[in-house]
């Protein structure tokens, strides 16, 4: 899943792709785990935004962190682990 994107997936989102993978990668050596991406945020600029909204930086990194590890969790149930 694309970090550099304000989009952030649902953890159902998450659950597919690695279920998806698991069609071709065994299921014991797939794993989800972040892979950099997150360094355009690394400065934490605040840029002007409504209020209630998302912030560009930081606040939806860790919204992607959140959905990875919950959809991660979603998949290694329906894998059986």
């Amino acid at each position: 899943m694309p970090t550099v994107y304000r989009k952030v997936e649902t953890p159902e989102e998450i659950c597919d792709a690695l279920l998806l993978a698991a069609k071709y990668i065994p299921k014991e050596r797939l794993g989800a785990t972040d892979d950099c991406g997150f360094s355009p945020f690394s400065t934490d600029k605040k840029p002007t935004h409504k209020d209630g909204d998302p912030d560009f930086a930081r606040d939806i990194a860790f919204q992607k962190i959140k959905a990875r590890v919950e959809g991660a969790q979603l998949a290694s149930q329906k894998l059986g682990f």
